[in-house]
């Protein structure tokens, strides 16, 4: 049955073409299995709860835009009412019944591993023009601030029982003939129930929400989410400024979720470690939960992530997706901020995406297990592009653009990097102080736990661009990083043995004892450019010294283009195309480099879709090699 919503419905409608829903709450409640729920243009101004799922991959509830509109389910209500206070500052007081039971102005930022900066921010956000302002500590701050630009328009709020009094900077604007609102729910469309699967979201603008941080060891809101749930198909919408998190695909309420924060017997690992086992016990599987598609969307002015999941997110597909401006403004801070943010992607595909400006690209945290990150572009992101942590794998990275200053954070083992594009800085550590999980293949069951010694990684057929003339080990300041090692290239894995060495490594049962072991590596076939460096015993490298490869990113009308004069470098097809024969297993987990379903992998296509034929390839994510590639691209 089909469901119709219109800004112009009644409240008595009966849902009909003729006679239409005016919310689309009105339709979430009855809409069933099959059912297709088709919403006008304008703004809902409500939290959609549905009250049902579907029932198989064919017979969903799909929630779409109508033919040419774009409607936008909105978090947010408008304010009016501005009264000067001084030149450039405004007043106005809102009654709390716009709120509802839930005033972000009166809740604080809270959360396991989130970090305050400068001083407690609330929920509470106030947008000009679609624009978010920035929280001031006191009116005072507010009143004297001399910062200039974006910074410069600042909002302070004080709640009391029945009314919400807000100051705003707005400079040389007067509010009163703009648009200006305040975020007064948490959710877009989140349902309060779990298991809700096979719902579809096609073609909506979700806005102005005010979820809570979400860390993995706490119920993970999003602007959007998922809520522990199998099957979701998110496709073609837009998701904007969330307090937090934009999409959450990610961990359900448990019991003692936060508790380290407010417990000091026992520690984060060991916390997660028993989360995961309960879940497990408590039925997280391939066939309860996870297995979404997430494709083609746009999210972007986002406090903490994008993309944020913790077991929920595992079995996914999140391809073709456009994302920017994550946690880039700097008022909050913690272990949890990317563009993309998963715990335990299992067999998850993160393929095709742009992710730029961000704090981070993307950060793939524990259990990265038979996850695969290909056809991506990262550029513009402030700390890593990529970051692996304590996973055993195996993880497959290929045919990706890493374009930041910083590309790669290894504190892995067992990944597979083949045909990328490095021209950043990548840097590796061991983790011997965490006891970390590994999977049986293709499962959420736990095989086993150890810790992270470093090496079993694939390093094949990948281009390195440096920007620094010594190609040694680079050093770093920040004090967290100084036991890391670093380098444009691969010079980092120097005094690695490489796959050929007749070394036993685990003998052993003692982890005290093998504190400085490290585990053996393929490193191979990869050209270096601009100064960096090669792994000493990789047998057929290419270190180039009389071309220097130019690499430079161009926005036009919303689509970004890398520039570079790779074509001009005579390449020559010498690299062979990896398959999960070539890669083997990983040492820890005894799993081998596959797809999902268990079937063979070829790594035969490059970045910009191109199949490479025959035996051998060129190095790099281009089997055709262009000028001008185009990065935001679409599935």
């Amino acid at each position: 049955m089909d469901y119709y919503i219109s800004k112009n419905g009644k409240s008595s409608g009966d849902g009909s073409k003729e006679s239409p829903f005016k919310t689309i709450g009105q339709a979430a409640k009855i809409a069933k299995a099959g059912d297709t729920v088709i919403i006008g243009g304008g703004i809902y101004r409500e939290w959609v709860n549905p009250a049902n799922g579907g029932d198989s991959n064919d017979k969903r509830i799909t929630y779409i835009a109508a033919p040419g509109e774009k409607p936008v389910i909105s978090g947010g209500e408008e304010v009016f009412g501005w009264e000067m206070v001084k030149e450039g500052v405004w007043k106005t007081t809102v009654s709390n019944q716009i709120f509802g039971d839930y005033n972000p102005f009166a809740d604080l930022l809270f959360g396991e591993w989130y970090a305050v900066v400068d001083f407690d921010k609330h929920m509470g956000e106030l947008y000009l023009n679609g624009h978010a302002m920035y929280e001031t500590p006191t009116l005072e701050a507010l009143m004297s601030t001399n910062d200039t630009g974006e910074k410069a328009y600042k909002w302070f709020a004080v709640v009391s029982e029945k009314t919400t009094e807000i100051w705003g900077r707005f400079n040389e604007i007067n509010p009163n003939e703009h648009c200006t609102e305040v975020n007064a729910r948490k959710y877009c469309f989140f349902p309060e129930k779990e298991g809700l699967n096979y719902i579809t979201l096609s073609g909506l603008i979700f806005e102005n929400a005010a979820p809570q941080w979400a860390p993995p060891t706490a119920f993970q809101e999003g602007a959007v989410g998922t809520h522990w749930s199998k099957g979701w198909v998110i496709e073609n919408c837009v998701i904007r400024n969330a307090k937090c998190s934009g999409l959450s695909l990610g961990k359900h309420l448990d019991q003692g979720d936060n508790t380290k924060e407010i417990s000091v017997e026992k520690g984060g690992t060991q916390v997660y470690t028993e989360l995961i086992l309960l879940n497990v016990k408590n039925g997280w599987s391939k066939d309860t939960v996870g297995s979404h598609m997430i494709r083609n969307n746009e999210i972007h002015h986002c406090g903490q992530t994008a993309i944020v999941g913790c077991m929920g997110g595992a079995f996914s597909t999140i391809t073709g997706n456009h994302i920017h401006d994550i946690c880039n403004r700097h008022e909050m801070a913690g272990a949890e901020n990317s563009g993309i943010k998963l715990h335990a992607a299992i067999d998850t595909l993160i393929e095709n995406n742009c992710i730029h400006d961000c704090f981070r690209g993307l950060w793939l945290d524990w259990e990265a297990q038979g996850a695969r990150v290909s056809r991506n572009s990262f550029f513009n992101n402030l700390d890593q592009d990529l970051f692996i942590e304590v996973s055993h794998g195996p993880c497959v990275v290929d045919n990706n653009l890493f374009l930041s200053d910083e590309n790669f954070l290894n504190v892995s083992q067992g990944t597979a990097l083949v045909n990328n594009l490095f021209a950043g800085r990548n840097c590796m550590t061991r983790d011997i102080s965490r006891f970390t999980l590994y999977h049986f293949p293709h499962d959420t069951h736990v095989a086993g736990v150890m810790l992270i010694y470093g090496g079993d990684d694939k390093i094949l057929g990948n281009i390195y661009v440096g920007n620094k003339k010594d190609f040694g080990l680079i050093s770093l300041e920040d004090e967290w990083k100084k036991h890391m090692k670093a380098s444009y290239g691969n010079y980092m894995y120097h005094g690695y043995q490489d796959i050929n060495a007749n070394t036993l490594f685990q003998r052993s049962d003692q982890p005290q004892e093998l504190t400085e072991a490290t585990l053996r590596v393929n490193i191979d076939h990869n050209l270096y450019f601009n100064g960096a460096s090669a792994y000493e015993n990789e047998q057929h490298s290419s270190k180039v010294n009389d071309f220097n490869v130019e690499l430079s990113i161009s926005e036009v009308d919303g689509d970004y283009y890398l520039i570079t004069n790779l074509p001009d470098f005579k390449f020559e097809q010498n690299v062979d195309i990896v398959t999960t024969g070539a890669l083997g297993k990983s040492f820890q987990s005894g799993c081998a480099y596959e797809n999902a379903d268990g079937t063979a992998l070829t790594i035969n296509t490059d970045f910009c879709g191109y199949k490479r034929g025959g035996e051998k390839t060129y190095a790099g994510p281009f089997a055709r090699f262009d000028g001008k590639i185009l990065l935001n691209k679409k599935i």
